[in-house]
């Protein structure tokens, strides 16, 4: 998988990298937004998973 990655030009290596990053804080602010009907404590975790997913994009 790396050496695949290594392989593309660095502007398809920087669209692939946004695209991932794009669609895992979608995916997790998705959850939150769908999820309204929920009890306090599993929508803090699903709180915690989407600001843990927006904190490993940054890093």
């Amino acid at each position: 998988m790396v050496t695949f990655l290594e392989e593309l030009s660095p502007v398809v290596q920087v669209l692939l990298a946004t695209a991932v990053t794009w669609g895992l804080t979608a995916l997790s602010a998705a959850l939150v937004f769908l999820a309204r009907q929920l009890s306090r404590r599993p929508l803090g975790a699903l709180l915690g998973f989407a600001a843990g997913a927006m904190i490993f994009v940054v890093v």
